[in-house]
């Protein structure tokens, strides 16, 4: 996906809330932002979402010295997630479809993106997933793939939302014994998921790989050595979140899926959803869609 030119003032936001994590004051916090401003300014056209992000907010780590600006949000969006997720489980247990409800508390899971909102978890969100649909609904055929997948590769996206993947990964296990691998972001940046926030969520450090992406989103062409084998090797391929998308959604894959809340104009147009709205869609294409 090529970044629009309403990305600019998305990524710009973006750099903004990352500041107000930053303990300095105000000269400082000016003074980054026209260090993010001008680093913005060396991008091309063609670029995605997620590498003009990238920009953005490697110039305040440099600025501020600060590898992690988020560690403290990330650690209380999970801690907060971790408290609701065991009622989540038991109303999956007595809904009509235990995975699909999980799968849909997974996606749900995807609006805990201090990237695009001030946000954190919902309590309500067993009620949510009862009244609220998939707008983009392929689930039928990831049952198909996931029947049959004796490798499956799961692409994470933020920290509370992992909470929620992490349930939904553990049914799957239970039910169909796959080996399953999640990838997670190769250095910090705003709160995406990396293998420190994964191991304290309960993933196993053998279930844990390095994706080689140390941005809000993952592509190929920065995959690590080990992503590339499981990429390759996996029957099923699970992307989370709306900066996965933004980077893969042009690959045509069968295996491929995508978990994710439509959370702006344009991708909201690019799927033909509503903002808000829950997808799962198959990257080959999706009959629900116009």
């Amino acid at each position: 996906m090529k970044a629009r030119i309403e990305c600019f003032s998305c990524v710009m936001a973006q750099a903004h809330r990352s500041l107000s994590e930053w303990k300095s004051d105000s000269k400082a916090k000016f003074g980054a932002m026209l260090e993010a401003s001008v680093k913005l300014a060396s991008a091309e056209f063609g670029m995605k979402p997620i590498e003009l992000s990238k920009l953005a907010n490697d110039a305040i780590k440099r600025y501020t010295k600060i590898e992690d600006l988020y560690v403290d949000r990330k650690a209380k969006l999970n801690e907060n997630a971790m408290k609701i997720v065991s009622d989540v489980v038991a109303a999956s247990k007595s809904s009509n479809d235990p995975l699909k409800f999980l799968l849909k508390s997974a996606i749900l899971g995807n609006n805990l993106d201090l990237g695009i909102n001030e946000v954190d978890v919902d309590s309500k969100i067993v009620e949510k997933i009862e009244k609220t649909d998939l707008a983009l609904d392929d689930f039928n055929l990831f049952m198909e793939k996931l029947e049959k997948a004796r490798s499956i590769l799961y692409i994470l996206d933020n920290t509370g939302e992992v909470v929620f993947d992490k349930a939904f990964v553990d049914l799957i296990k239970e039910r169909f014994h796959p080996n399953l691998k999640v990838a997670v972001r190769s250095a910090p940046i705003i709160n995406d998921v990396t293998k420190k926030e994964a191991l304290e969520v309960g993933f196993k450090e053998d279930d844990i790989i390095e994706s080689g992406s140390t941005m809000a989103g993952m592509t190929l062409d920065v995959a690590s050595e080990e992503f590339i084998k499981a990429w390759k090797n996996a029957d099923l391929i699970i992307s989370k979140g709306q900066g996965n998308f933004e980077g893969l959604e042009e690959i045509e894959d069968e295996r491929l899926f995508f978990l994710l809340v439509a959370k702006c104009r344009i991708i909201s147009e690019m799927l033909n959803v509503t903002i808000g709205e829950m997808v799962l869609k198959n990257s080959k294409g999706s009959d629900n869609m116009s």
